[in-house]
């Protein structure tokens, strides 16, 4: 019997890691990263492990954002 429909999709995520130019910002933006993280999708660990994602991540948490920006982003 032949499945009409392909049942495994790959994330939106892995999807973005693919390319060269990805940012933290673009991955923060997916509704999923956290459920990626969960279930520990690789790429997307070794991605979050680069020093430079460890600054941001770090900077996101002890700075306290700008009052102009929009509260859906500030909070995010």
């Amino acid at each position: 019997m032949f499945w009409k429909f392909d049942l495994h999709s790959s994330s939106h995520i892995d999807t973005l890691l693919e390319r060269e130019d990805v940012t933290l910002k673009e991955l923060m933006d997916e509704e999923d990263v956290l459920q990626e993280c969960k279930a520990q999708n690789r790429k997307l660990i070794e991605f979050l492990l680069k020093s430079e994602c460890l600054e941001d991540l770090v900077s996101f948490i002890i700075e306290e954002p700008s009052q102009d920006m929009d509260e859906k982003i500030r909070y995010k």
